[in-house]
């Protein structure tokens, strides 16, 4: 009974020091999950307020707007944070999320203007976290445009730079 006892423990040590790393970054990959969700809400947002007939200033209907550039105020974490108020970019998009989240999410863009045409870079939407909590930041992003026909499309896939950070 004593070699049983004797013989397991090690093998418990060396499955737990496999198994541990390999949770930890699984949990930190699951968390991702909230980034690629929150920059295809983004996506939606932006593709709805392209197409909105909006007032000008001179009372024309307007079409194709974009927004500005904007910057959540939270600082990438290893700490879920309660997002403060938004710039009013965000709000144009309908992005306003509940939960309290991991990433900072950014909007690049040019300044603010309706009349886009065809074959148009628009936005670059990111997400910007520190999974770990090392002061190093991962990336993910989301591109944004229109197609020859002057309609809203997304990359197919998000740029991911460091995704476990």
């Amino acid at each position: 009974m004593l070699v049983l006892v004797v013989g397991c423990v090690p093998c418990t040590g060396v499955l737990a020091a496999i198994a541990i790393p390999a949770f930890i970054n699984y949990v930190r990959r699951s968390n991702t999950a909230e980034a690629t969700s929150n920059l295809r809400t983004l996506f939606a947002g932006a593709a709805s307020y392209y197409e909105q007939e909006r007032m000008g200033p001179d009372g024309t209907t307007q079409t194709h707007c974009t927004v500005g550039p904007a910057v959540t105020p939270n600082v990438p974490t290893d700490q879920k944070q309660v997002l403060g108020p938004l710039d009013a970019a965000f709000s144009e998009l309908g992005f306003a999320p509940f939960e309290p989240v991991f990433f900072q999410y950014e909007i690049v863009a040019g300044p603010a203007r309706c009349g886009h045409g065809p074959n148009e870079a628009l936005y670059s939407f990111r997400a910007h976290g520190d999974l770990d909590g090392d002061g190093v930041t991962s990336l993910l992003e989301l591109s944004v445009g229109t197609n020859e026909m002057g309609e809203v499309f997304r990359t197919p896939g998000f740029y991911v730079g460091q995704e476990l950070e």
